[in-house]
């Protein structure tokens, strides 16, 4: 296949993957007041862990995606092979990496080490959130992982649904497109930015590619992965955040002043 071919295909999955990004990302944004109303006023102790209306249709429409996905499993596979050529490998070679923790975790950390050297609160805090978002992403994908036990493309090339839970095969999930599309939804929730959506999206999405196309996952387990990094970052984003809105839940108490000196804690939720 020629390379414009090669193109048209990561483009395609790349594009793919995206959408259900931008569909997390409109999902989250709050519909703006109406013109000369003010903004509801946020509340005083908000709850860690809500599941709504948005999550349910978010996973139903994920399971849809990924089973759509597994039954073209063999002819995407079949086509990402086809498609090998200088192009390609040089544009799996160039993005595979953004959806590594060996190269998240350090470049969390290094922000993170950043904004306590230069005094920026904010940008240590933003990491530290981002950094939560990966480590909670990364732990239950390899959970899944360890679960599903599905055979990966390059070890079982005639089947594309052989699972042998917890066999130690670890294609379903896809961790490099959970990792990348998490990485992905904790940085557009942490900056203002209005091109940060356009540029990780897709790159997320081209990382998801890049494991089809070296054939190390199946496409459902890719769409599997984005789902699942997007939904698990933008939760725990939601959850730390409103924690951060929270008094203090823990303090202690020290009493005295003509009555016994008394020492307690206090511990709220």
């Amino acid at each position: 296949m020629s390379r414009p071919a090669d193109i048209r295909l990561a483009a395609a999955l790349a594009l793919a993957l995206t959408t259900i990004g931008a569909m997390g990302g409109a999902a989250r944004a709050e519909s703006p007041a109406p013109h000369g109303a003010s903004p509801p006023a946020p509340r005083a102790n908000p709850p860690l862990f809500q599941w709504t209306r948005t999550d349910a249709w978010f996973g139903v429409v994920s399971v849809v995606a990924v089973g759509a996905a597994g039954f073209a499993d063999l002819r995407l596979r079949e086509q990402a092979l086809a498609s090998d050529g200088p192009g390609a490998r040089d544009l799996a070679r160039g993005v595979r990496a953004l959806g590594s923790p060996a190269v998240l975790g350090p470049a969390v950390l290094l922000g993170y080490l950043t904004g306590r050297a230069l005094d920026r609160p904010v940008l240590a805090a933003a990491c530290k959130r981002v950094g939560a978002s990966l480590l909670v992403t990364g732990v239950a994908v390899g959970g899944l992982k360890i679960a599903v036990g599905r055979v990966r493309p390059d070890e079982s090339a005639l089947e594309s649904d052989p699972y042998q839970p917890f066999s130690g095969h670890s294609s379903f999930p896809s961790g490099h497109a959970a990792m990348a599309f998490a990485a992905a939804t904790a940085l557009d929730r942490e900056t203002q930015a209005r091109w940060v959506p356009w540029v990780a999206y897709p790159l997320a999405g081209l990382v998801g590619w890049s494991r089809v196309r070296d054939d190390r996952h199946w496409t459902s387990d890719v769409v599997a992965g984005a789902a699942l990094g997007l939904w698990l970052a933008g939760k725990t984003e939601d959850a730390l955040q409103a924690r951060a809105a929270r008094p203090a839940r823990v303090g202690l108490l020290l009493g005295g002043e003509g009555a016994p000196i008394q020492l307690g804690a206090r511990l709220s939720f």
